[in-house]
């Protein structure tokens, strides 16, 4: 059964070997995340051809539904791997425009759009040490109160399963107002030395620079923990693109990003 090029085997982080794991290519976009699951440090599926030796690999990420090809994956068997996760939730694929693998996807996505990747930071930026923190509030790390209020812990549990979890393997930081949660930054996965940052502010106070100061602190620390920090956004996203250039970013990347909806029973 082995010989079959054709056969798709469902494995565990525990049987990931540094033969499969080398298949996959860090400068493909978000890449990192591929790299999180193959170390079981966050949830997601793992495929590939043959276990031991293999030619190729497939990653899927848990939280969003994102696939990352590794190897020679065989357009039979992409198309039918594709097709039996479409059973149980959305597949995104995201590529640089110029990559050949375009042609290994089914036609006609549900959605096509952009992304941008920010990485590459200053180290010696600044942006953000002028910013105080208001009066009455406070720059807190994020912990077990403040996730409960957080608007992406639901985002958060899905990329780590757990709340423990979450706060084990991520980082997160939070400006409050007594017991309002007015922004929030998070740090996480990690994988290869790199950290991706999202943010989010509260609806009600947007526009009060609450996100530069949070994602400058966290940042911050992020850095003199020995990571590298990068972030991505949707082209169309202007708040977080002008964010992510006022934090200090100097290199900007576009891939495209291609969405299949959960197919009905």
């Amino acid at each position: 059964m082995n010989s079959n090029k054709h056969c798709i085997f469902k494995i565990g982080p525990h049987q990931v070997t540094p033969a499969l794991r080398s298949l996959f290519d860090p400068s493909d976009p978000a890449s990192l995340r591929c790299f999180a699951v193959l170390d079981g440090d966050t949830r997601g599926r793992i495929f590939t051809d043959r276990p031991q030796n293999p030619t190729w690999g497939v990653v899927q990420e848990a939280a969003s539904g994102c696939l990352h090809l590794g190897g020679k994956v065989h357009y039979p068997s992409l198309r039918r791997l594709i097709s039996r996760l479409l059973q149980h939730g959305n597949v995104l694929v995201g590529l640089w425009p110029e990559d050949q693998r375009w042609q290994l996807l089914p036609r006609a996505p549900d959605y096509s759009g952009f992304t941008l990747v920010f990485s590459n930071r200053r180290p010696d930026h600044a942006n953000g040490d002028h910013l105080a923190i208001p009066a009455g509030c406070e720059l807190l790390p994020m912990d077990l109160s403040l996730l409960e209020h957080s608007v992406g812990k639901s985002h958060y549990l899905s990329i780590y399963g757990s709340v423990h979890q979450v706060l084990n393997k991520g980082f997160g930081m939070c400006v409050t107002d007594h017991s309002v949660l007015l922004c929030e930054a998070f740090a996480g996965p990690s994988a290869e030395g790199y950290i991706e940052i999202v943010t989010a502010t509260n609806a009600n106070h947007r526009h009060k620079a609450y996100a530069t100061l949070t994602c400058h602190n966290l940042i911050t620390q992020m850095e003199q923990h020995g990571y590298r920090t990068y972030a991505n956004c949707a082209r169309d996203n202007h708040a977080s693109i002008g964010l992510a250039r006022k934090l200090g970013y100097q290199t900007e990347r576009e891939y495209r990003l291609l969405t299949w909806l959960k197919r009905a029973a």
